[in-house]
């Protein structure tokens, strides 16, 4: 899925953030360092590069081809740089908001590096009149807006799903409007948005279906979840109404969205972006076929199991 090019790019912004750590605040670079490669058993260049990861380094990469062909490396420099200190930035949030914190609340100082990281990179781009800025500050204070609506849900439909969960990811779109505002495309701001729009739907939906046993274990509220108290039978449990039908429903769900996501990349004139589709369909594919499986070898176990 990642260019050589980008890939070198995305080793390059680690390094750039633990020089800039180890230079500007050596206190604080030890702990933060430790806590960013502490996130995943990988190391941090290929935590970025996960096939399931949301592809917010591959946005701006894919958006910068199709219209210029060939990404200013500098430029994309800068992007990759900005977006994975805003990734943590919002993750060291998320985790204390999420109650799964370990380090987070003695770091909370680094999010001033964080976010001021995030931010200079553009000020490289873009003065301070440009209108970059506007989209940049009314995008930034939604993904504040939408966390914390989401943390206070207890309960989530169809319309809060599309609306709050799943655009916690909406800071995706500000590296897209960057490259659109370089090559003043701002036609191009809109369509790219309304994609990642929806697949900040598709991505959430994938994680809430395949996390569900340890959601369910932790009392995280989800949307997957909340269909599940909405559409059991009485005296079924949330985990009856998975094994027994709301595994496919959920399959299901990611399909349709699947197949509304392929129609909105064919007017995008990027061909890595439907590429990128059709890897994670098959994924998806591949994945639920596995799993579907042993679902239907446990329904017939929890029905025999209610004859008894």
């Amino acid at each position: 899925m990642y260019d050589q090019e980008l890939s070198q790019l995305i080793n390059a912004a680690i390094s750039r953030i633990d020089d800039t750590l180890e230079e500007a605040a050596p206190f604080m670079a030890g702990q933060v360092s430790a806590w960013m490669r502490g996130l995943s058993r990988r190391r941090p260049e290929a935590y970025f590069q996960h096939p399931l990861g949301f592809p917010m380094l591959l946005v701006p990469w894919w958006l910068e081809k199709a219209i210029h062909r060939q990404p200013d490396t500098a430029f994309q420099g800068d992007l990759v740089y900005s977006t994975i200190n805003g990734y943590y930035h919002v993750r060291l949030i998320d985790n204390l908001m999420d109650g799964h914190a370990t380090v987070e609340l003695e770091m909370l100082p680094a999010l001033s590096f964080f976010h001021t990281q995030f931010q200079a990179a553009y000020q490289r781009h873009f003065g301070h009149r440009h209108p970059f800025w506007e989209f940049f500050e009314t995008v930034w204070l939604q993904s504040a807006e939408v966390t914390m609506r989401d943390a206070s849900l207890s309960d989530v439909t169809r319309e809060q799903f599309v609306e709050v969960a799943a655009k916690k990811t909406c800071a995706a779109k500000i590296p897209a409007a960057a490259v659109c505002y370089k090559y003043e495309r701002q036609d191009l701001i809109g369509p790219w948005a309304q994609w990642l729009d929806l697949f900040g739907c598709w991505h959430q939906m994938w994680n809430d279906l395949f996390t569900w046993g340890r959601d369910i274990k932790n009392g995280t509220c989800t949307y997957f979840l909340s269909e599940a108290e909405r559409s059991k039978v009485a005296g079924q449990s949330a985990t009856e109404w998975v094994i027994k039908g709301g595994f496919e429903w959920g399959i299901r769900q990611l399909q349709d969205w699947m197949g509304e996501l392929k129609d909105m990349a064919s007017s995008l004139d990027s061909q890595d972006l439907l590429a990128y589709l059709d890897g994670r369909e098959a994924m998806l594919l591949e994945r639920s076929g596995q799993i579907a499986n042993g679902m239907r070898s446990a329904a017939r176990l929890v029905d025999a199991l209610r004859e008894l």
